[in-house]
Parts: C-alpha cells; sequence; structure tokens
C-alpha cells in the first residue's frame, strides 16, 4: 500500500513539473506573439494548464 502511494505521489510531483514547464513555454509564447488569434488560443491553453496544474496540487495537500 506505501508503495504505491509512493508512486502516485511521484507520479504527481512529475505531472507537476510538466505543467510548470508547459506554462512558462506558453508564457514565453504569450510575450513573442503578434496574433490577436493566436494570443487568444495561447492564453485559453496557459488557464487549462495552469486548472490541471492546481487540481495536482491540490491532491498533495
Amino acid at each position: 500500500m506505501s508503495i504505491m502511494i509512493d508512486s502516485d505521489l511521484k507520479d504527481i510531483k512529475a505531472i507537476i513539473e510538466r505543467t510548470k514547464d508547459q506554462i512558462y513555454r506558453l508564457k514565453q509564447q504569450l510575450v513573442e506573439s503578434s496574433d490577436p488569434g493566436e494570443k487568444r488560443k495561447l492564453k485559453r491553453r496557459l488557464r487549462q494548464t495552469q486548472i490541471m496544474q492546481l487540481k495536482y496540487l491540490n491532491k498533495l495537500g
């Protein structure tokens, strides 16, 4: 049982790290983009990724 919980925590932490990297890249793309349509898509993906990260952060706490 403990091994499974440790494995789940490692998976959650890995997902959080991946989403953190995605959020950073999306923010960089937003700064670099000049197309309003592209910015709108990037902002939507950024919000979705941030929400996903919050869900996994809540699982840790």
